[in-house]
C-alpha cells in the first residue's frame, strides 16, 4: 500500500494572508483537519506544514501553510496536487481504500483467472468505479464495493464481478 495519497488540488489563493483554496478529493471533509502536512506530487520532497484548516464555500477546503503569507505565494501553488501520508487518513483496517491502493495492480477473480490491471478510478454517485484494462485491451468497470473487492493478496486483488442476465 502506498505511503501517500492524493487528497486534493490547489485552486487559487483565499484571502490576503496566503491561504490556499483546495478542491478536496476525499469524501470525508473532516479528514482534512487532521492532516498536519502535505507534499507536492510534482515535487515529492516539497513539504507544506498545515498551520490552519477550515471549510470553504462550495465544498472547498482552505489550508494556510506555514511560510506562505501572501496571495502571490498561494497563487504559485495553483494546480499543485497535494499528497498526505496515510497516517493522517483512514486505512484498510477501517475499510478505507484509495486509488493508490489499486493503481497498476493485477486483478484476478476468485478462481484465479486474470481480469487485467487497474488503470483508473472515478466517482460515480454512491460509490467509486475501478477501471480495469483487460489482457485484450478492453476496459472493464467494477464498482468499488465490498461485494466486488474481496481482498488483497500480495500485489494482486481478488474481485468478484457481478453477473447480469442478458434476458429482457
Amino acid at each position: 500500500m502506498s505511503g501517500r495519497v492524493a487528497v486534493g488540488v490547489a485552486l487559487r489563493p483565499h484571502g490576503v494572508k496566503g491561504a490556499v483554496r483546495v478542491e478536496p478529493w476525499l469524501d470525508d471533509a473532516g479528514v482534512y483537519g487532521r492532516i498536519e502536512e502535505v507534499f507536492s506530487r510534482e515535487e515529492p520532497v516539497r513539504r507544506f506544514e498545515v498551520a490552519a484548516c477550515h471549510q470553504g464555500g462550495k465544498g472547498a477546503i482552505v489550508w494556510k501553510f506555514t511560510g506562505i503569507d501572501t496571495p502571490e505565494g498561494a497563487e504559485a501553488l495553483r494546480g499543485t496536487i497535494f499528497l498526505a501520508d496515510r497516517k493522517f487518513l483512514g486505512g484498510p483496517d477501517e475499510g478505507v481504500l484509495y486509488f493508490e491502493d489499486f493503481e497498476g495492480c493485477e486483478i484476478i477473480d476468485e478462481e484465479g483467472s486474470p481480469l487485467g490491471r487497474v488503470v483508473d478510478m472515478f466517482g460515480a454517485g454512491g460509490n467509486d468505479v475501478i477501471v480495469i484494462r483487460t489482457p485484450g485491451g478492453e476496459e472493464l468497470l467494477a464498482p468499488a464495493t465490498r461485494e466486488v473487492v474481496l481482498r488483497r493478496e500480495g500485489d494482486r486483488w481478488i474481485f468478484r464481478l457481478l453477473k447480469f442476465d442478458d434476458e429482457d
